[in-house]
């Protein structure tokens, strides 16, 4: 769709052949979404151009990493506020309420911090 600083834009459609390949998984579990299709940023060493159909792929251990990074991470430093607000002599609803702001900060900082972060690659132009 766009192409910028050696990322695309790019609109993933699942098509039938892509049912033996390793891929979202969105269609062999029948939750295809109708009608609207997923844009994603995917690295473009390819040099693909505004309106090539290209190949897309994960990257190794993609849905490890964005696991990691976005649910364990928060929930690690949630119950580290917890924790230390416990530690320092704070009522129950207090710590949870502290553990709730680092919460908040974390997505802040995450959602700017992988602004344009990509587990997306773009493997060839058709």
């Amino acid at each position: 769709m766009k192409t910028y600083d050696g990322k695309a834009e790019v609109e993933l459609n699942c098509s039938e052949s892509s049912k033996d390949s390793v891929h979202c998984g969105a269609c062999s579990m029948s939750s295809r979404p109708s009608g609207k299709r997923e844009t994603v940023i995917a690295d473009n060493a390819v040099g693909a151009k505004t309106g090539d159909i290209v190949i897309c792929e994960l990257k190794e251990h993609a849905e490890i990493k964005s696991a990691l990074l976005l649910l364990i991470g928060p929930l690690v430093l949630f119950m580290i506020t917890l924790g230390t607000a416990g530690a320092m002599g704070m009522e129950l609803w207090q710590s949870f309420i502290a553990g709730l702001t680092v919460l908040a900060l974390t997505y802040v900082v995450l959602q700017r911090l992988l602004k344009n972060k990509t587990y997306y690659y773009i493997e060839g132009i058709k």
